[in-house]
């Protein structure tokens, strides 16, 4: 049989288990939005993957990413959004360019595309343009 020592004891520990979960808990950061279970790749140094990640917004701005339970035990939002089973990605930039040949948009006019490639632009740009 156990000690009225030890149930006190006992009692106690619990009692400050529950304080210090409720105590965590108003410790949270508040954000608006909360993405949880997503498989996420970042563009970091180290491209990190996260297999079951979160990603934390905040007004125009991505917060934090990083492992689902480490979020979810950081920030409490507002909204919140299973994403288990989808992909979060960087946003993707188009860096494909025409600058060339808008550098030498005059050089030829009032023929066909085709001809205007073939004939006058890509001839001039393997005369004046390189990678660098």
């Amino acid at each position: 049989m156990r000690s009225k020592l030890q149930i006190v004891a006992m009692i106690a520990l619990c009692a400050a288990g529950f304080a210090g979960s409720a105590l965590a808990q108003q410790k949270k950061e508040v954000a608006d939005l909360l993405v949880t279970g997503a498989t996420i790749v970042t563009m970091d140094e180290a491209r990190h993957v996260y297999e079951d990640g979160a990603l934390v917004v905040q007004g125009d701005a991505i917060v934090a990413v990083g492992p689902a339970a480490k979020l979810e035990a950081e920030y409490s939002a507002a909204q919140r959004v299973d994403a288990r089973g989808k992909l979060i990605i960087p946003g993707l930039i188009n860096g494909h360019t025409h600058a060339a040949m808008v550098l030498m948009r005059g050089l030829i006019d009032d023929v066909t595309l085709d001809d205007w490639l073939r004939k006058y632009i890509f001839p001039a740009e393997a005369r004046n343009v390189t990678e660098d």
